[in-house]
């Protein structure tokens, strides 16, 4: 028996609103203006450690802030500033010792690109910022110059608020941020589990993302519209300006300092002629060596990021400070291989007008020992040399 035109309505209405309620279950939560409990550590002006943005929503906004006004001292780094903890890291001796407010931002990982984005996406003029970078040696060697910034260190320093202050300049025809968008694209075949917003930010790239969004666009749109007001407001952060001056150079015994911590490192070397710490040296050198992959420039895609990061930045008219660090050449047996691209890592930063700590040597009998506490991160010794060259680059005009 056919069933009846009302029995065909029902059945009609009874599979829309299944497929209503399905469809509703799939949308995922939208974010709310709520102030996460951890944002409320932040304050204007920036200091301490942060390893990345993932657990500070309004991080962007207030580097924003901070990079426009100069308020603190923006450090960038990578695994030196999760190395041990010591009274002459930056983040120690300029805000326990100076009383200058510094932030430390990054971990293993945080290279060029991720930096140059990390900027982009505070959007913030950068004549008044007090940037510092700190260059790994390792960033330009092996697999890490060949791939440059890899795609899971890229999204941990730009989180949903980054990328959605990005869409929303994208959608205003804002061509700053292609950096940001070429890096996604690059990298379109790994987004698979990617943020909505990031798929967003692809939706004209491409052939297939163009023939996704005919279909999805009204509904994806909608997505991030709605989600969109809290990640772009301004951050529910108290904030207030701090006055501060660099202290004169002469304030701080340099020579002091330095001497001792070449002194207290050497003390703990004492199962090694390698100047590495006993521990250290113990669970990872056991007596062996270690040699370094040196890549071709031209198939460096590292020394091309920090091309285009240092481009940036004179484009923006900062004025940074960078820091070439070392690697161990009594480990590193082959250090020399790598000369030529720290030569030219030199002559780019020096060639765009910025000031360089150059801390690099293949050379034993150049190397400092205390410089290093093992054979690739920066002991007391090193830091204190960032910290005076930090001092004298960010004093008072």
């Amino acid at each position: 028996m056919k069933p009846s035109g009302r029995s065909l309505l029902l059945e009609h209405a009874t599979a829309l609103m299944l497929a209503a309620v399905l469809l509703w279950a799939a949308v995922p939560k939208l974010p709310t203006a709520e102030t996460p409990e951890s944002a409320t550590r932040l304050a204007h002006p920036l200091s301490g450690y942060l390893e990345n943005h993932r657990a500070e929503p309004w991080l962007c906004a207030l580097l924003g802030q901070s990079l426009r006004d100069g308020g603190s001292i923006i450090l960038f780094g990578s695994s030196e500033l999760t190395s041990e903890d010591h009274p002459a890291k930056p983040v120690n001796f300029f805000n326990n010792e100076l009383r200058v407010p510094l932030l430390a931002l990054g971990h293993a990982g945080n290279q060029c690109r991720s930096i140059h984005a990390q900027l982009i996406a505070a959007d913030a003029p950068l004549q008044h910022a007090r940037i510092a970078i700190l260059l790994s040696p390792g960033w330009f060697l092996g697999r890490s110059a060949e791939r440059g910034t890899e795609l899971e260190a890229f999204l941990e320093y730009q989180p949903s608020p980054s990328l959605y202050r990005i869409a929303a300049r994208a959608a205003n025809g804002d061509t700053g941020i292609a950096p940001v968008t070429d890096y996604l694209l690059e990298h379109a075949h790994e987004l698979g589990a990617a943020q909505p917003v990031v798929k967003w930010l692809l939706r004209d790239a491409t052939a297939a993302g163009r023939l996704r969004y005919f279909f999805a666009q009204p509904w994806d749109r909608w997505r991030i519209e709605a989600s969109a007001a809290p990640m772009v407001s301004d951050p529910p952060i108290r904030s207030h300006l701090v006055e501060w001056a660099m202290p004169e150079m002469d304030s701080v015994p340099w020579q002091v300092l330095f001497k001792r911590s070449r002194e207290e490192h050497l003390t703990a070397c004492t199962n090694n002629s390698v100047f590495v710490n006993d521990h250290y040296y113990a669970t990872y050198v056991q007596g062996g060596t270690k040699t370094i992959d040196a890549v071709a420039m031209e198939k460096s895609r590292e020394l091309r990021d920090l091309k285009r990061l240092l481009g940036y930045l004179k484009q923006e008219g900062a004025d940074p400070l960078f820091v070439l660090q070392p690697l161990n050449p009594y480990v590193y047996t082959n250090l020399h291989d790598a000369d030529a691209t720290m030569d030219e890592v030199r002559s780019l930063v020096e060639g765009h007008g910025f000031t360089l700590l150059d801390q690099w040597s293949s050379d034993p009998e150049r190397f400092t020992p205390g410089v290093l506490t093992d054979v690739m991160h920066l002991g007391a010794l090193g830091w204190y040399q960032v910290d005076s060259a930090l001092m004298a680059h960010f004093k008072a005009p």
